[in-house]
C-alpha cells in the first residue's frame, strides 16, 4: 500500500491573489500531483497547472507532471485567484504507469488571508475650472490602491479616472488602478462643464476590491461660471475716448469690454493688447482685472456716434453672462454724462448724477 505523503507548506506569496505551495515528493521516476485548496466550512478546489491558479469548487484542471527523479525531491509552484480566507493544502501522487492516486497528505498549516477591504467613505469634489474637478477619498487602513469612477448626469454606467492622464476612459478593467494608502487628491482634466457628475471609489487591499462607497453629491461646473457683473461707470476723456470702470467678482480675473454703435448695431470689443483700441468681438487679449479697477482708456471713439457699453467677467469656470450696459451719448461739446441704465430694451435712463461717482473700489 501506497504511504501518506508528508503535509505541503503553504505560505503567502508577494503577489495579490497568490500563494506559495512546496511539498516532497515520495517517489522515482515521473510523478503525477494533485493539489487541492481547502478553506474553513467550504469545498476542496483544485490547482490548474495549465493555468496556474486556484479554480472555483468544482472544476478539474490539469495536475503537475513532474520528470524524472529521485524520492523526496521538493518541488514548489505559487498560485493565483485565491481570496481572502483561511486556508490549507493539499497534495496527493501517482506514478506514470499508476491507475488510481495515492492517499492524499494531511492537511499543511492553516493560512489566513484578509478579507476584501470595506468600501472607503463617499468622495468629495471640489470645482477647480469649466474642465478639472479635484477628487478627495480616503481609503480604508491596510488598502495599496484605488479606482476612481465618475458617472454622468445620473447615468448607471461609468467611466474610470486613468491615472496617467488623468482623464476619464472606458471601465474595461485594464488601466491600473491608483497607488494610495491613507488620503488622497485627484486632479481630474478634460471634463464637460454641462455635465452633472458624481463619483465612486473602490479600494483594493492585495486581496480584492471591496466595495464601492458612497456615491459623491452631484457637481456640475456650468453652476459655478461667475455671475453676470453690474453695469460699468463711463468717464468721458475726450470727444473720442473713454475710460471704463469694471467691477469683477472676487475670483475673476479679465474683463470682455464691448461697445455697441447703437445706430447699427455693430459690436466691437477692447484689445488690451492693441493699447485698448476697439476691435472685432474675440480678438486679442481682454483687460485684466487691474486695469478694470483702475479705469480702461479706450480710444478712437466716433464722437458722434452713442453707444451701450457693456462686460462680462472671466473666472476659471469661463465668461459669465453680459452685464447691464452704460449709455455713453455722442460727444456734442457740452456736459454729456454716461448713464448707467438696467439691461434690457424697456428700461428707463437712471438720473445722471448716478454715473458720477468714483471708480469702485476693489474687495
Amino acid at each position: 500500500m501506497a504511504r501518506q505523503p508528508a503535509a505541503p507548506t503553504l505560505r503567502a506569496a508577494p503577489k495579490p491573489q497568490a500563494v506559495r505551495i512546496d511539498f516532497a515528493v515520495p517517489y522515482d521516476g515521473e510523478i503525477h500531483a494533485a493539489v487541492h485548496l481547502h478553506e474553513a466550512g467550504g469545498a476542496p478546489r483544485m490547482y490548474d497547472a495549465a493555468t496556474g491558479t486556484i479554480l472555483p469548487a468544482g472544476e478539474t484542471g490539469q495536475v503537475i507532471i513532474l520528470n524524472a527523479g529521485g524520492a523526496g525531491r521538493s518541488f514548489s509552484l505559487v498560485a493565483k485567484g485565491l481570496g481572502g480566507g483561511t486556508f490549507a493544502a493539499t497534495v496527493r501522487f501517482r506514478r506514470a504507469y499508476d491507475f488510481d492516486w495515492g492517499p492524499t497528505s494531511p492537511g499543511s498549516a492553516p493560512l489566513v488571508r484578509a478579507p476584501p477591504p470595506p468600501a472607503p467613505g463617499a468622495p468629495i469634489l471640489e470645482p477647480v475650472s469649466d474642465t478639472k474637478i479635484l477628487v478627495h477619498f480616503a481609503v480604508p487602513q491596510g488598502c495599496s490602491s484605488a479606482a476612481v469612477e465618475f458617472y454622468e448626469d445620473e447615468s448607471s454606467s461609468g467611466r474610470s479616472v486613468d491615472p496617467q492622464t488623468r482623464t476619464l476612459r472606458e471601465l474595461d478593467g485594464t488601466g491600473p488602478p491608483f497607488a494610495v494608502t491613507g488620503d488622497r487628491i485627484v486632479l481630474v482634466e478634460s471634463l464637460s462643464s454641462e455635465i452633472s457628475y458624481t463619483v465612486k471609489v473602490y479600494a483594493h487591499n492585495g486581496i480584492g476590491w471591496g466595495p464601492s462607497s458612497p456615491v459623491s453629491k452631484p457637481l456640475k461646473l456650468a453652476d459655478h461660471q461667475p455671475p453676470a457683473p453690474g453695469a460699468p461707470v463711463l468717464e468721458r476723456i475726450s470727444a473720442d475716448s473713454v475710460r471704463v470702470f469694471c467691477r469683477l467678482s472676487p475670483k475673476c480675473t479679465h474683463a470682455d469690454v464691448l461697445f455697441k454703435d447703437v445706430d447699427t448695431g455693430v459690436e466691437l470689443s477692447v484689445d488690451a493688447q492693441s493699447a485698448n483700441k476697439l476691435r472685432e468681438p474675440h480678438e486679442g487679449d481682454p483687460p485684466p482685472r487691474g486695469d478694470c479697477y483702475k479705469g480702461i482708456v479706450v480710444p478712437g471713439l466716433s464722437p458722434g456716434t452713442e453707444y451701450e457699453v457693456y462686460y462680462k467677467q472671466f473666472s476659471n469656470f469661463g465668461w459669465s453672462d453680459l452685464s447691464p450696459y452704460a449709455r455713453l451719448p455722442p460727444a456734442l461739446g457740452g456736459d454729456d454724462a454716461p448713464v448707467v441704465v438696467p439691461a434690457g430694451p424697456t428700461a428707463r435712463a437712471a438720473p445722471a448724477a448716478i454715473a458720477r461717482h468714483l471708480p469702485p473700489v476693489a474687495t
